[in-house]
């Protein structure tokens, strides 16, 4: 017999029939709510052109955001969300609960222990189908899962990976190298490869201010209010190739055209290469998600 069959059947034989019904439609109205109050969370959100749409400091409203504990971490310190990975070729991430579709987000980043050959970023349009596939009656435990960050935080690492989110992430590092990486259904693909770039803030416990632009289907990245080109091959699904400061079998372009509008969550993200090898900790702070203004992208705000 099982847990919940023994309580239905104790609840049965001990209470009234009235009794068990009014159990029932509580059951179904909290359900309800949390599904409200997730579906609510799903619509993106939107503003004027220049309008604040979000800002994170970290000092509070921890529950917006994924925080979990493990080999791979996201957890609250010092008023910073801190990303820490234990093992070479693993990667941590955390999103904020709310959807957008049009945004302008930037924030501080610093890797604080670890090689110097790392990876983070930003994550957007991020979207997770396992959270998507949500009805009812399976929405009350699908809400559970999304609402519990410890739980899913422990699905995303005992789940298929090709089952997995579909992410963009702008990555720099901090030996002074940019990148843009797709992920879907667990693969990888690399945008555009790793590019040297002198507005990067090299070593440990630098602090550079990391943004991206998206509308529509474009985005556009910056890093410490310089825009970083991107090396994007010529030949769809082919290799980003930089050698010698030049864009190889491609052109360099100011930003990425994805193949539809964008929209999602966003997050942030931190990585440990195969050559740089665990131990990366990396520290967030000080997040503004804007509208995008007319003027693109060559107002940044810092």
């Amino acid at each position: 017999m099982t847990e919940s069959t023994s309580r239905l059947r104790t609840l049965h034989g001990l209470a009234r029939p009235r009794s068990a019904i009014i159990v029932l439609l509580l059951a179904l109205v909290a359900g309800n709510l949390l599904y409200a109050h997730l579906d609510r969370a799903r619509d993106p959100l939107v503003g004027a052109p220049g309008d604040l749409l979000y800002v994170a400091s970290f000092d509070g409203y921890l529950d917006e955001w994924d925080l979990y504990d493990g080999q791979q971490s996201a957890t609250i310190a010092d008023g910073r969300l801190r990303l820490a990975l234990s093992s070479a070729q693993t990667a941590s991430w955390s999103v904020a609960r709310h959807h957008f579709v049009d945004f302008d987000i930037s924030v501080a980043a610093s890797a604080v222990a670890g090689p110097i050959d790392n990876a983070f970023g930003i994550v957007v349009a991020m979207q997770n189908p396992s959270e998507e596939a949500c009805d009812f009656p399976a929405v009350i435990f699908c809400g559970i899962a999304q609402w519990s960050a410890l739980l899913s935080a422990a699905l995303r690492q005992v789940l298929d990976p090709a089952a997995g989110p579909h992410y963009y992430a702008f990555l720099i590092s901090s030996d002074g190298y940019y990148a843009l990486e797709r992920i879907v259904d667990g693969a990888r693909e690399v945008l555009s490869t790793w590019i040297p770039s002198p507005s990067i803030y090299q070593g440990l416990g630098a602090q550079n201010r990391i943004r991206v632009i998206a509308q529509g289907s474009e985005l556009q990245f910056f890093v410490n209010g310089v825009q970083a080109m991107l090396c994007i091959p010529d030949e769809p699904g082919a290799s980003s190739t930089f050698t010698n400061g030049e864009c190889i079998g491609g052109r360099m372009v100011e930003g990425f055209q994805a193949p539809a509008p964008l929209q999602g969550q966003l997050g942030l993200i931190a990585q440990a290469t195969q050559t740089g090898g665990g131990g990366v900790v990396v520290d967030f702070d000080d997040i503004t998600v804007f509208s995008p203004s007319a003027a693109g992208g060559g107002d940044a705000k810092l």
